[in-house]
């Protein structure tokens, strides 16, 4: 299993999320308001910038289909567009029924 974070502007968030609902057998997500800086276009001025930081855990065979649908629908083409990262993940537990791993996200 794979965690991916993907920072994605606050007006593009929309056409990821219904992308992603469109996809067969969609993934869980989660989404949080944050706030942050990179690499800024102005040089020595560090600027907090709002983005949505979407996150979910799929199996490792659906890294590639998740990142191109957030790729293809959270692009502006300008800088700033945001960025994804990609994690192991060594365990997962649902709490209610103690399934454990693969069996969580399924």
């Amino acid at each position: 299993m794979k965690e991916i974070k993907a920072f994605i502007r606050t007006n593009m968030i929309d056409y990821v999320i219904d992308a992603l609902e469109n996809l067969e057998d969609a993934p869980g997500i989660t989404l949080s308001d944050v706030r942050g800086w990179g690499h800024a276009q102005e040089k020595n001025v560090p600027q907090l910038v709002e983005r949505i930081k979407l996150e979910t855990v799929v199996l490792t065979h659906r890294v590639d289909e998740i990142i191109n649908v957030i790729v293809e629908n959270g692009q502006t083409g300008n800088y700033g567009d945001g960025k994804i990262f990609v994690s192991n993940v060594e365990k997962a537990v649902r709490i209610r029924t103690g399934e454990t791993d693969e069996d969580v996200i399924r």
